[in-house]
């Protein structure tokens, strides 16, 4: 089937997921967007030349996933390993046809002017250099503030110091005059960036997106949540083949089932704002870690929940870890408020959780994880249909997520 997507509203609203990982900055991406359009703005580029480098910007930082990667970003102007965020975005962004021809830009990303190979194109060589020096400006303005004189002062000596070495002298010279405005400074405040992209999204065309294509975007962020917790691997691509499989042995509609699999491929996108520590933590949970590990079906909610036509997808993910008995989070919905689709998420998101553990000794065998599912479903936590379901087919359901 085919949705009606705007895809400057999907990448938009999307590109907040990638600045989760920063934890309390949530405009990152949009900031060195604008930042990258008002230069290009300056040096005269047509629009869709603006167009491009605007959505280029916002998934700049895709090969980021966890929070001491990103805290490099901000402290330093660059290092050592900067270029592997910008290969692994670059790996993802080649396998969604949309965003494929962003991938050589992304991999350059961080190459300082100076050091690009001759045989590189023009055009990559600019768009590459003008995100780079976005992205720098962003980090600075960040991390120094760019309210008082001094603060601007100090962002603009830094960018003509490392000029031409690091960036480009026709970038750099535009970004100097655009920055002696106030207004360029006054639109990296939140509500201002989020106006300045307000006409740009609405005029955005309206597309007939085939299911395929969206499963691609889908992965890819998918991919991205994986990368933080890294005993998970295909943790999410395993939630959404079993949500899809029991979808079918359910006989949900095909819209229905094509919305569980993308729900699933997404239920997590929550957690890039949880902090590695609190994700990778063995010992018990403080009541502030628990506070972040139950807010990530929220947050993922407030992102999909942007995006024309995802309406269904956001209420499944916001309900993933809401049970029958109304005990669940983040709402302690009641049994009829949970539609069947949620159901499938919980349970298949459960059944992969208890035969991947980090501690192998914590990992159930299928008589054990039989038993488990349908305990829980006595205590009425979860659908006793579904749970039947399984258990029946337990074999296939099983060898669905038995891939590594």
């Amino acid at each position: 089937m085919h949705n009606q997507l705007n895809l400057r509203e999907l990448t938009y609203a999307l590109s907040t997921a990638l600045d989760y990982v920063s934890i309390d900055d949530t405009t990152h991406g949009k900031r060195v967007a604008y930042i990258a359009c008002e230069i290009g703005k300056k040096l005269g580029w047509r629009q869709s030349k603006l167009d491009k480098v605007m959505l280029m910007a916002m998934l700049h930082d895709c090969g980021v996933s966890s929070t001491e990667m990103h805290d490099c970003l901000i402290n330093y102007l660059d290092w050592e390993d900067s270029y592997l965020h910008c290969a692994r975005g670059a790996s993802l962004l080649k396998d969604v046809p949309i965003y494929s021809d962003f991938a050589d830009v992304i991999a350059f990303h961080h190459t300082c002017w100076e050091h690009f190979l001759p045989h590189i194109d023009e055009e990559i060589k600019l768009y590459a250099n003008l995100i780079y020096l976005s992205d720098r400006i962003d980090a600075m303005h960040v991390k120094f503030g760019a309210q008082l004189s001094h603060e601007k002062e100090h962002i603009r000596a830094t960018i003509k110091k490392e000029t031409p070495s690091m960036f480009s002298p026709k970038l750099t010279e535009a970004f100097i005059q655009l920055s002696y405005t106030d207004q360029f400074w006054y639109y990296l405040e939140p509500d201002a960036i989020h106006y300045y992209f307000r006409d740009w999204i609405d005029h955005g065309e309206i597309l007939s997106v085939p299911f395929e294509l969206l499963k691609k975007i889908a992965l890819m962020f998918a991919d991205i949540v994986d990368a933080k917790i890294p005993y998970q691997k295909h943790h999410t691509l395993k939630v959404a083949t079993l949500s899809r499989y029991i979808a079918e042995l359910c006989e949900l509609t095909l819209q229905e089932k094509e919305a569980v699999e993308i729900a699933a491929l997404l239920h997590d996108l929550g957690k890039l704002r949880i902090p590695d520590e609190t994700l990778l933590k063995t010992t018990p949970l403080n009541e502030n870690e628990i506070r972040q590990i139950r807010r990530h079906g929220f947050d993922a909610q407030i992102i999909l929940g942007q995006i024309k036509g995802f309406e269904k997808i956001a209420q499944i993910v916001s309900m993933h870890h809401e049970t029958l008995d109304a005990k669940g989070y983040p709402a302690n919905l009641e049994e009829a408020k949970i539609p069947l689709e949620a159901r499938i998420v919980y349970l298949a998101n459960t059944f992969v959780n208890l035969i991947n553990q980090e501690n192998a000794e914590h990992i159930l065998h299928p008589k054990e994880l039989c038993e488990t599912l349908e305990k829980m479903a006595n205590e009425h936590q979860v659908d006793s249909v579904i749970v039947n379901t399984i258990t029946t087919h337990f074999e296939s359901c099983y060898e669905k997520v038995s891939f590594t």
